[in-house]
């Protein structure tokens, strides 16, 4: 039995509903058949002409259009004969309500796009209602391409939280924790105070795992870094975080700490826990040990590492060393200017080529 989420009802509700079939042994909530169904099961089947039968929030059975309909009733049921039908896209760094600043200082390099534009427009524009619309788009942007679970760090995270149950989506929601005054918080500490709130409120949520997101090395303390380390495991949380992007980030560390990024957060026991780190595009060859050691999860974000020149991730040499690594969008302003997981699936398998 597989669990759903309510989006793949939103994504799937388009086209007329069919009679129920009244001969069915079992009764179910809803029959959706489409063209294929692509099962992701250990045999990676791709039915043609497929269905599946749903009771409650679970798949109950999958098959071919006439097994399901000799096997089961419905109250609902839902054909898409020119569709496919399959699970959902999972997108693993995203800023989502960043949306809203769209287009604001492409071609630039990442230190230059934060620091002249980005971090600016932050302190002038956002404010929680800013955060919820800029969701409320970034998850319609999301849904219209099948995604149906995000990894989210920004601020107001709380804003986010509502926004993502109301869709029906699912998210890794980071509270983001930056050493200098936010638009939510002016204070690490006042941002751990409330990172911990956000935990608490979010920690038995079927849709919603909440987060701890100190920004970077370069934005954030040792201390608070460890502190934000620290506040996940006390609730069984993760804690994202952006991870040795660019060569200037990488080289910075190396001249001030004689250290690699990596290194710099193993040694300060950060990456000691469920940990979700984006790009990670510049390692030396033992931060691939550290990284497979500590059980860190990447995510690689091609469109964004190139049109902020950050690199080419190496992304065969992780997955060859045994690291997790999934695909993101980043946020669409300056770093990808849209939410398509299935761009970033063209772009990672010919940036690897």
């Amino acid at each position: 039995m597989i669990r759903l989420t309510r989006t793949i009802v939103v994504t799937l509700l388009f086209g007329g509903s069919l009679p129920s079939q009244q001969a069915a042994q079992q009764a179910v909530d809803i029959i959706w058949t489409a063209r294929y169904v692509v099962t992701e099961d250990a045999q990676r089947r791709v039915i043609e002409d497929g269905a599946l039968a749903i009771r409650g929030d679970s798949i109950v059975d999958v098959g071919t259009a006439a097994e399901i309909a000799g096997k089961y009733s419905a109250r609902n049921q839902i054909n898409q004969p020119n569709a496919i039908l399959a699970p959902g896209l999972i997108n693993t760094h995203t800023h989502a309500a960043m949306s809203l600043f769209r287009g604001v200082a492409n071609d630039l390099k990442l230190q230059d796009w934060l620091e002249k534009f980005i971090f600016p427009a932050e302190a002038k524009n956002v404010d929680r209602e800013f955060v919820r619309w800029g969701t409320r788009l970034g998850l319609l942007e999301m849904a219209l391409s099948g995604t149906t679970t995000f990894a989210d760090m920004y601020y107001f995270e709380e804003t986010v939280a509502e926004e993502t149950r109301r869709a029906g989506m699912r998210g890794m929601l980071g509270q983001t924790v930056i050493g200098f005054p936010a638009p939510d918080y002016k204070t690490p500490d006042a941002a751990l105070a409330g990172a911990e709130t956000f935990l608490k409120a979010y920690a038995d949520d079927p849709l919603i795992v909440p987060a701890v997101a100190p920004h970077a090395i370069y934005t954030t303390s040792d201390d608070t870094l460890q502190a934000a380390r620290t506040l996940a495991d006390r609730y069984g949380k993760p804690l994202i975080i952006h991870l040795s992007e660019t060569k200037t980030e990488f080289d910075e560390a190396v001249q001030k700490r004689k250290k690699t990024p990596v290194a710099t957060l193993n040694d300060l026991g950060v990456l000691q826990g469920w940990t979700l780190a984006a790009h990670a595009v510049w390692l030396d060859p033992a931060d691939f040990g550290l990284l497979r050691t500590a059980g860190t999860g990447i995510a690689h974000c091609p469109s964004s590492n190139m049109m902020l020149a950050s690199g080419v991730a190496p992304v065969l040499k992780m997955l060859q060393a045994g690291i997790p690594v999934g695909l993101g969008t980043d946020g669409v302003a300056g770093s990808n200017n849209d939410h398509d997981m299935m761009e970033e699936m063209d772009l990672a398998a010919k940036l690897q080529r």
